[in-house]
């Protein structure tokens, strides 16, 4: 049985993109970035079509909620 693949959350900063993946890494949720060479070809600000994708199976959404909601982020700037 494949585990499904959901939409997270969307960036326009993969700085952005790749701090959250790597705090869900981190704390054992897999997730991927998609969408990232083609926002960088193509910056497109405030876009669904230009945004990097952070995608997770839907089985840890709420443990990516956990985690995400107890850690203070850096604002990332690009």
């Amino acid at each position: 049985m494949e585990k499904e693949i959901v939409l997270y959350r969307t960036f326009d900063s993969s700085v952005e993109a790749n701090i959250v993946k790597d705090v869900l890494e981190t704390n054992g949720v897999p997730c991927f970035l998609s969408n990232e060479i083609f926002s960088s070809v193509l910056p497109l600000t405030n876009s669904s079509v230009g945004a990097i994708r952070l995608n997770v199976f839907a089985e840890d959404v709420d443990k990516a909620d956990m985690i995400l909601s107890s850690t203070t982020l850096p604002d990332a700037k690009e």
